[in-house]
């Protein structure tokens, strides 16, 4: 690990997969690396990867098919479902956790966290978060906040009156047919579950993760995140005209966030608002230790991109940028009238 890739002399070595498809049908499939090293399961679709923060807009489609069915407001205080919160607590609603308006903080801010230390307790979070304290006012600032989507999933099962991981199966996975994905299982071990590296060296990877809605509960194949994409812009997750709030900019960030691959300058509910590869999309990225992923929509197409590494090297982003190059075809997908 990583392992030789059969890619272009002098492209950086990864370990992942990553998949274009357009209108339902793959435009661009790549694979390199292997599940744990030579003689492991190969990377492709159907291996299961950590998808780290992807779960954020997860989170947000079950909060919105909740409103749908009338079960909450996502602009109803939180404190009706939590009581006994503190004072600036209790002005927070579902919509600033979702969007990142809440003013709690993110890992590093909570007590007791440091460096290397492993996630807290799953069920300690929402203690945490309030120990923490707000940065800022709620509704008045974007600030990335991992503690804050725990927050709102708990909202949700109070509301629900159900676990989360039980809440993702009921109203995602099944209706979207994913049936490699998992919330809240811990799958390293299996053979069709890839161990997470970083350049090249197998990283421990804490099971904390899992239990955190989110953050790393969701565990799941390329393929079945292009399902996912698919079932969520046809209606059948969410009504279409609900959906639109995952992608609408209720908040410009301060500051544009920036990597290799991807520009973000807004943000909707669980969701990233700027370019892909120099294109205009909406986009989730997720960083975990050992695991990279990316589930994108380039606008103004049928098109859905996903990326998943259990690498933390720069790979992901080199293959970002080979997946859509279809795009620069003339015939390519997402050019022509709609």
């Amino acid at each position: 690990m990583p392992e030789a890739t059969g890619l272009p002399a002098g492209t950086p070595a990864w370990s992942g997969t990553a998949v274009l498809a357009d209108r339902g049908r793959v435009v661009h499939e790549e694979s390199a690396g292997s599940a744990d090293g030579p003689g492991s399961t190969p990377c492709g679709p159907r291996l299961r990867f950590q998808a780290a923060s992807v779960g954020k807009q997860v989170l947000s489609v079950v909060a919105l098919a909740l409103q749908e069915r009338d079960r909450l407001h996502v602009a109803e205080p939180i404190a009706r479902w939590l009581p006994g919160l503190p004072r600036g607590f209790g002005a927070i609603t579902l919509h600033h956790l979702l969007t990142h308006t809440a003013g709690t903080g993110h890992w590093a801010d909570l007590p007791g966290w440091g460096p290397g230390a492993g996630p807290p307790a799953a069920d300690a979070l929402p203690a945490l978060t309030v120990e923490a304290g707000l940065a800022t006012a709620p509704g008045t600032s974007w600030r990335y906040s991992g503690p804050g989507f725990a927050l709102a999933a708990r909202v949700l099962e109070a509301a629900a009156g159900e676990r989360y991981r039980d809440l993702v199966a009921g109203l995602v996975l099944v209706p979207a047919g994913m049936a490699s994905t998992t919330s809240g299982r811990f799958p390293p071990g299996w053979a069709d579950a890839a161990a997470g590296h970083r350049g090249g060296h197998r990283v421990p990877v804490d099971p904390g993760w899992t239990r955190i809605p989110g953050s790393g509960d969701l565990w799941t194949t390329a393929e079945d995140l292009l399902r996912y994409a698919r079932a969520l812009r046809s209606g059948r997750l969410l009504d279409p005209g609900t959906a639109a709030a995952l992608w609408e900019p209720h908040v410009r960030l301060p500051v544009p966030a920036t990597t290799a691959s991807t520009t973000a300058d807004a943000y909707g509910c669980g969701t990233f608002l700027g370019r892909v590869g120099g294109r205009p999309a909406w986009f989730v990225p997720g960083d975990n230790p050992g695991y990279r992923s990316l589930l994108a929509h380039p606008r103004g197409g049928d098109a859905d991109l996903v990326v998943l590494s259990n690498d933390e090297g720069p790979g992901l982003d080199d293959a970002v940028g080979r997946a859509l190059r279809p795009f620069a075809d003339p015939a390519g997908p997402g050019v022509s009238a709609r």
